[in-house]
């Protein structure tokens, strides 16, 4: 197995230690995780990396593969949940139910889907609190729908990477960013941003993947795929987001700490967010429509599955 995000971040620590762990206890020693100290392809390149068999098992970035994942965009739209262990286990329940059909992983087994915490609207200088004041600024987009968003709602999204975060905002070559709260304490941006504008259930999202080489899951005996299944699916796009969810705390615990100010999006700014994002809902639909899945009733669904764990 390998992973592309360092060392400390929480998904390869996560799958490092806590998810090896549970592999093998699970699996009565049948499974071990051996997990790379170095990967073997960069972010873009891990899924053609896991088809090929540089390894058997690493996670994926649907935005990173520009042009080859669609459906997956579910996930993506802005005010869908609050926390990323909601949305990623009504994500995987809603792949599982109405799109892994599609077959848009030809090539890998998805093991399981997930996200990471919700996006947020940050600044050094400003709080934008309505469709208006972000007219022409500059903002730092992760791509996917974070750019759309930022697009449609009339700022000029810029796609850098987010450890470049730190000299885009000091430098004032981008007035702000979308980014979820995990970014606190690891790129020193608590030094700088000193306004969050969160809206209920994000601005935005990512869609994530674990992914495994399909020769190597089809050399498992039947014990050992019913093993695996214990610690994937469900089960996996659980942790993965609770994870998320606990390293979003500590950002929140880090940027509170430094005296920033948390903003609530009004709910007059909501609706324009929801206006602004009603025609990317439509087109993405359209967009879709050779797989033969009805997106729109998709999207529903999973609006429905977050309602409905948020019950529990």
């Amino acid at each position: 197995m390998s992973g592309w995000t360092p060392p400390k971040h929480h998904f390869t620590q996560l799958l490092q230690n806590d998810w090896a762990e549970m592999v093998e206890r699970e699996s009565g020693g049948l499974l071990k995780i051996r997990y790379l100290p170095k990967a073997p392809m960069g972010a873009a390149q891990t899924f053609d990396g896991v088809r090929d068999g540089l390894v058997d098992i690493s996670f994926i970035s649907h935005g990173n593969n520009a042009g080859r994942f669609r459906l997956t965009k579910i996930a993506e739209f802005p005010l869908l949940a609050n926390d990323a262990e909601t949305l990623s286990v009504a994500y995987q329940r809603v792949f599982e139910r109405s799109l892994a059909d599609a077959n848009e992983h030809d090539g890998v087994v998805p093991l399981a889907m997930f996200t990471p915490g919700p996006g947020h609207l940050m600044s050094p200088k400003n709080a934008y609190l309505k469709k208006a004041s972000l007219q022409g600024q500059k903002l730092r987009a992760p791509g996917g729908m974070a750019f759309e968003l930022a697009t449609v709602l009339g700022a000029a999204p810029v796609s850098r990477p987010a450890s470049e975060l730190y000299e885009l905002l000091n430098g004032g070559i981008v007035d702000g960013a979308f980014m979820p709260a995990d970014v606190f304490g690891g790129w020193r941006l608590e030094d700088l941003i000193q306004h969050v504008v969160s809206a209920p259930g994000g601005f935005y999202n990512a869609s994530f993947a674990l992914v495994m080489n399909e020769d190597t899951y089809n050399s498992l005996s039947d014990e050992e795929r019913a093993a695996l299944a214990k610690v994937t699916g469900e089960t996996f796009s659980r942790i993965a987001g609770r994870a998320s969810d606990e390293a979003d705390a500590r950002g929140w615990k880090i940027y509170e700490e430094k005296g920033g100010e948390v903003h609530q999006a009004p709910d007059a700014f909501v609706e324009e967010i929801r206006a602004s994002i009603s025609p990317l809902e439509s087109d993405w639909a359209k967009s879709v429509e050779d797989t033969k899945i009805d997106a729109a009733a998709a999207l529903a669904e999973l609006r429905a599955e977050i309602e409905k764990i948020d019950a529990e």
